[in-house]
């Protein structure tokens, strides 16, 4: 169990080149195309998300943020033209990867003592998994999607997982005194519930 854990977590906590705070700005020329073709919704944004506006902390959590509460990303995609207002501070968890090669996205809600983080599960229109964002600071579950779908199309949400705060943070090598050995049988079982449901094998 310890080689199988050390393995799948070391695909998590990414061995990225780029800088974290450069999530977006290392996409260049066809990568960003096929990005936007993929995610329809996100092309034709008017607003750089190569910046990170601020650096905050949930829980010894740290995010980086690109997309703060307020917030306006406009587009066109295969159901049209939309326009989209940030209705919570989003953006990234630095060294991380989030099954797309960029760090792995995060929504803060407003309960900085919520003690669950939910992964939502995104999946492509092709039904192809597309990437994991995680919502912290939501009371439940139903919080949690009610906020996804706020900012994203319900129909690419797979399914969402959830996960105790201090287990994500073992998982992401952040628990004071490092990883604790009790920890893995529930990290395992959270990452093999994540692969069930269409995620990628971490």
């Amino acid at each position: 169990m310890a080689t199988d854990m050390k393995t799948r977590l070391a695909r998590l906590r990414a061995r990225r080149t780029p800088h974290p705070e450069d999530a977006w700005k290392w996409r260049k020329g066809a990568d960003m195309e096929k990005a936007a073709e993929d995610q329809g919704f996100y092309r034709g944004h008017k607003t750089s998300l190569d910046t990170v506006k601020s650096k905050t902390d949930f829980q010894g959590i740290p995010v980086h943020i690109d997309r703060p509460k307020g917030f306006v990303m406009e587009g066109k995609g295969k159901d049209g033209p939309w326009k989209r207002q940030y209705r919570y501070d989003y953006g990234f968890i630095p060294k991380t990867d989030g099954g797309d090669g960029d760090g792995l996205d995060v929504f803060l809600g407003p309960d900085k003592t919520s003690k669950n983080a939910y992964w939502a599960i995104q999946h492509r229109d092709d039904g192809s998994f597309d990437e994991y964002k995680v919502m912290l600071g939501f009371n439940s579950r139903g919080e949690a999607k009610e906020a996804y779908c706020q900012h994203i199309p319900k129909r690419m949400l797979k399914g969402l997982v959830t996960i105790r705060i201090e287990m994500m943070k073992a998982m992401l090598g952040l628990s004071v005194g490092g990883f604790k050995k009790t920890a893995g049988p529930t990290i395992l079982g959270f990452l093999d519930e994540l692969e069930s449901i269409g995620g990628v094998s971490l």
